[in-house]
């Protein structure tokens, strides 16, 4: 009988080239794979911070406003150590490639109450430590007040003690017979003023009253808000768009009946490879009518190694009636 012979030199070395090319060819897919399901992992991820961002934001502005219609004439509000506008979206114009801020302002109390108007009762709405009102239905001690007979500059104040018709308060102010009324803020945390920026890495968010800035969504590198103005205090349509370099006056606040805001997420990984995307990267498309004018915004992307998403939308403003 034959002797049982093995594999010889040659046949191993053929094999072992055929299993090598069988397994650079694996490698290969599982490479494209792991850089693809990197890709989709960056973008989701991407997708998910402009989204909470965009959300957080639509959140705030979709209440900006609430509670404080009856403070039309008040062109400042003082607590004695912090003082503000009670307009209630405030852009602050970061200029061109630059990001903006929003200040969104508006109260929400627990018991609905609006407030209440100020009476003459012994000559005077208001002493030096008490509010003479038609009604104190709803008011607590601890809420935060303000008054509207000292316009332009009104006062909010603190709620000591609460009866039928006067409501004490604290710090003193000046005695005043002028009719006026009473806002309610309501609760410590029910009124809110509150600053949206972007830092280096986040979009961060400062909260009344001490306004210590916090990060709030990752990888937010870029936020743009433009208001949006109709023609008329009664019109309900937007005609144009405007950035917050245009300040809000007396004249035109009342004609501001949305807000259009856009971020910019960028992936926290960045890619071997240079990513091809849209550069600049369009944040707000053209919408004016006018030729003489454009409110278009994109932005600029530092490093194409990374990537970037836009998303915008528009709020309508639903409680702002300054002038109406």
């Amino acid at each position: 009988m034959r002797r049982q012979r093995g594999f010889n030199l040659i046949e191993l070395l053929i094999g072992l080239a055929i299993s090598l090319m069988g397994l650079a060819a694996v490698s290969a897919v599982m490479m494209t794979f792991s850089t693809k399901r990197g890709a989709i992992t960056q973008t989701m991820a991407t997708q998910d911070n402009g989204v909470m961002a965009l959300y957080r934001l639509e959140r705030d502005i979709s209440q900006a406003g609430y509670g404080l219609a009856p403070l039309q004439g008040c062109t400042t509000i003082t607590d004695g150590v912090n003082s503000f506008v009670p307009y209630p979206v405030i852009i602050g114009d970061g200029g061109s490639g630059a990001s903006d801020t929003i200040t969104v302002k508006g109260t929400n109390p627990a018991s609905g109450v609006p407030g209440t108007e100020l009476a003459v009762s012994g000559g005077s709405t208001m002493t030096s430590s008490q509010y003479n009102v038609r009604s104190s239905v709803g008011f607590s001690v601890n809420d935060k007040v303000v008054a509207t007979n000292f316009i332009p500059t009104c006062t909010m104040t603190t709620v000591t003690s609460v009866g039928a018709t006067a409501i004490g308060y604290t710090p003193a102010l000046a005695a005043s017979s002028t009719a006026g009324y009473l806002v309610y803020f309501g609760a410590s945390g029910e009124f809110f003023s509150r600053s949206y920026a972007v830092s280096t890495t986040a979009m961060t968010v400062a909260d009344y009253p001490a306004y210590s800035t916090n990060n709030l969504v990752d990888d937010i590198v870029f936020l743009k808000a433009q208001y949006g103005l109709a023609d008329t205090t009664a019109s309900t349509t937007v005609t144009s768009w405007v950035s917050g370099a245009t300040a809000l006056t007396s004249a035109n606040v009342g004609r501001v009946i949305a807000i259009r805001v856009g971020v910019v997420a960028r992936s926290s990984a960045r890619e071997n490879e240079a990513i091809d995307q849209p550069n600049p990267l369009p944040v707000f498309q053209e919408m004016s009518d006018s030729s003489a004018t454009t409110d278009a915004v994109s932005f600029a992307i530092p490093d194409t190694r990374s990537r970037y998403r836009a998303y915008s939308t528009i709020i309508p403003l639903k409680n702002v009636i300054w002038t109406r």
